[in-house]
């Protein structure tokens, strides 16, 4: 565990490393035994876990809201407790694996705080952290884990390492191959297309796309976890039209389809998720870009930067000056040179 004051000195894993981190995870059939307790000290009961549960959906919506530098340090300061609640506490088999299924819930809110913080090597502990506590909690534990390896792919992709994010995505689809289909199947074969879409693999993307609309529409609402319900119909139609963005590159045709995509999805987003919101019309403003429509790329990236000014999220500036650089290439006219201009003052250290 790490804070600001003592900094992780752990590399950031990619490639073979990162793969052979989360193998472990795969193999939820050998179910471990519980640990036994250090020191026996406190005994937990399902009613602890809830509390802990609660906890965890509380900086959830905190994340969703305000972005993950504000809570960061408490939910991590959450996690050091829990973590040492099952290392010292004493517990039936039945809370002992709902308790690890709450300790890898909690390590993916924490390590995906950490991520939109810009701390991505404390970020991927603390989300292979999670992992291992999914593990321990055996078959209960696949749903959560298959949420975990989504968040390391998708840090691997805002980090540009595309063939780590899909090498994670499609080790996520294999573990979780015996679960339902619905939201978690949705997400992963989402994050698959927006992969394929990167390297250019258009017809694999296509295919992705269609089954993720596909799972998510075959989901049972009434059992999605928490940790799944930020993916929803808005969600899914923003990431498609994100990777229609991505396939413009091979096929510029479909930058229509992009901007239809994405503008239906931040239309049906809900007003709480305001970082998702800002991610939104960046994306529709790198959108506008290309299809040659800088009025309507500027609108959107005043509506980015109003929304910005509510939360604390690293990684919103980077999608900031990813649009930046987008604008640098379009036609200069006025509009172009003012969204520049602003996201430059925006993006200026206090």
């Amino acid at each position: 565990m790490t804070d600001d004051r003592t900094p992780s000195r752990a590399p950031h894993l990619t490639g073979a490393a990162l793969i052979n981190a989360v193998q472990p995870w795969l193999h939820l059939h050998n179910l471990e035994p519980l640990p036994a307790p250090d020191q026996p000290g406190t005994r937990l009961g399902l009613s602890d876990v809830a509390r802990i549960e609660a906890t965890t959906d509380a900086f959830r919506e905190l994340d969703n809201a305000h972005g993950g530098g504000l809570s960061r340090l408490a939910v991590v300061g959450q996690l050091q407790h829990v973590t040492h609640l099952t290392r010292t506490g004493t517990y039936t088999e039945e809370t002992g694996r709902a308790l690890f299924v709450a300790v890898a819930e909690l390590a993916s809110v924490a390590g995906w705080m950490t991520h939109d913080a810009g701390a991505h090597a404390d970020a991927q502990n603390y989300l292979l952290l999670g992992l291992q506590a999914a593990k321990q909690a055996g078959p209960d534990g696949a749903g959560i884990g298959g949420h975990l390896m989504n968040c390391l792919a998708r840090q691997a992709n805002h980090l540009g390492r595309t063939d780590d994010a899909l090498d994670l995505v499609q080790a996520a689809q294999y573990g979780t191959r015996k679960l339902r289909s619905g939201r978690l199947r949705a997400l992963l074969c989402s994050l698959e297309a927006r992969s394929h879409a990167a390297l250019g693999h258009i017809e694999e993307m296509t295919r992705a796309t269609g089954a993720a609309e596909q799972a998510l529409a075959d989901e049972d609402t009434t059992t999605t976890p928490g940790w799944a319900a930020w993916f929803d119909l808005a969600e899914f139609r923003v990431t498609a039209g994100v990777c229609e963005f991505e396939a413009a590159e091979h096929a510029p045709g479909r930058i229509g389809n992009a901007i239809n995509l994405i503008a239906q999805g931040t239309t049906d987003r809900p007003s709480d998720r305001v970082r998702s919101r800002a991610f939104d019309q960046i994306a529709l403003a790198r959108a506008y870009v290309r299809a040659d429509e800088p009025e309507a790329a500027s609108t959107a990236t005043a509506a980015a930067l109003n929304l910005m000014g509510t939360i604390t999220s690293t990684r919103v500036g980077d999608r900031l000056r990813e649009l930046d650089i987008e604008l640098g290439t379009a036609p200069k006219v006025a509009a172009t040179a003012d969204s520049r201009a602003s996201i430059r003052a925006a993006l200026q250290p206090l």
